[in-house]
């Protein structure tokens, strides 16, 4: 018996030294991590872990549900697409057409009430609040310098750092978008107390302007600067020019860093599929909803302008514009909000198209810089819509 208790002791030992050096090292992000993954039995974020985290509501104060489609609830999944949406553990799939809700199904755990994780989609939404405090004054210029929000970035290469750089994921800031690493930026991001403080530790090396890397920091630089010249938070300045705009039918909750803390900018926007595609129907009508314009359709195009320049690889970056996701299905231009795991909103304007994805997994494969399972998502919808 002894022999296991010097065992036991020398395990408890050696994890209390780990935890003591993840501590020491700035790396308690491993810690709050463990706890909301394989502690709970996951290995990495999923769509309904909202419960683990500090939130910050989002009313839904002037609700105006979705008219129905004449042929809602006349049209089935062609059968040949069902056998993807389940592989890839779907839980929603929405079509809006012409304004008005045709399609919707629920699988697994899905259900019109489910507040899915957006991840990355919300950092759409984050442009779509930088467009509207252009409108407003709050931001001069796609060109103001960054350093006139953010003091941190006042020298060297930083200098030279714009919102547009920012917004087009050209600001030459290396922060690292792997998900992988338990010691890198995102795990930091995700799982940590402080994001501002992690992420300001970041400064250009590259020439702004001069390279396209996809890095979510740049979305988190977005955020403090509207918090800093509107005066308040992502969530706040969301609900009063969008989501009390947009009729939205539900509350969403956005993901926070600590209790009364900064919106994780870049992921995390806890909404319905219903209220999702409100985001996707705005767009298409150029910033427009109702008789309101919500955000200047000039930003809406400018948004939709391909950054046109090179990757880490040399391509020429056309699949992106200032966070929104751009390319082309069967001869039509497409847009769309994308986010970890598969969440989808793809907007089709040639058919006045809006599809909603949510789900637990994606494909692996991409095809002109998009996962291919975002194209069967989109025939799904050519084969259903009239």
């Amino acid at each position: 018996m002894k022999w296991i208790k010097r065992i036991a002791l020398g395990v408890l030992s050696a994890l209390l030294l780990a935890v003591l050096a993840l501590l020491l090292t700035g790396h308690d992000q491993v810690l709050y991590g463990v706890g909301k993954t394989y502690l709970i039995g996951k290995t990495k974020p999923d769509i309904d872990d909202m419960p683990l985290f500090d939130v910050r509501e989002i009313p839904a104060d002037h609700p105006e549900p979705w008219p129905l489609s004449s042929r809602y609830g006349t049209r089935e999944l062609p059968e040949q697409w069902r056998a993807q949406f389940d592989s890839l553990e779907t839980t929603s799939y929405l079509i809006i057409h012409r304004d008005s809700l045709l399609f919707e199904r629920y699988y697994r755990d899905g259900s019109d009430t489910m507040h899915t994780n957006s991840y990355s989609m919300a950092k759409s939404f984050t442009a779509i609040l930088v467009g509207k405090a252009l409108d407003e004054g709050f931001i001069t210029s796609l060109d103001q310098p960054v350093c006139d929000f953010i003091p941190e970035y006042c020298e060297g290469l930083s200098a030279g750092l714009t919102v547009r750089h920012l917004l087009s994921m050209t600001s030459g800031i290396p922060l690292g978008e792997s998900y992988s690493s338990p010691f890198g930026y995102m795990a930091k991001a995700y799982y940590g107390k402080d994001l501002a403080g992690v992420t300001l530790k970041y400064k250009v090396s590259v020439a702004p302007g001069t390279l396209w890397a996809y890095e979510g920091g740049n979305t988190v630089l977005l955020s403090m600067i509207l918090e800093r010249s509107t005066g308040r938070s992502v969530s706040q300045y969301f609900f009063e020019n969008i989501w009390s705009c947009i009729g939205a039918e539900s509350s969403a909750y956005w993901n926070l860093d600590r209790k009364g803390g900064m919106e994780k900018a870049y992921s995390g926007v806890y909404a319905t599929s219903r209220d999702f595609a409100r985001i996707g129907k705005l767009w298409i009508n150029d910033g427009v909803w109702g008789n309101d314009t919500l955000v200047s359709p000039s930003f809406v195009a400018a948004s939709l302008m391909p950054v046109d320049l090179p990757d880490a690889e040399g391509e020429r970056c056309t699949w992106y514009g200032l966070h929104w996701w751009l390319g082309s299905h069967r001869g039509m231009p497409l847009y769309a909000c994308r986010g970890l795991r598969g969440q989808y909103i793809i907007c089709i304007p040639e058919k006045d198209l809006v599809i909603v994805r949510t789900g637990h997994m994606q494909s692996t494969k991409s095809e002109k810089h998009m996962p291919v399972d975002m194209y069967c998502y989109v025939d799904a919808a050519l084969d259903i819509i009239p």
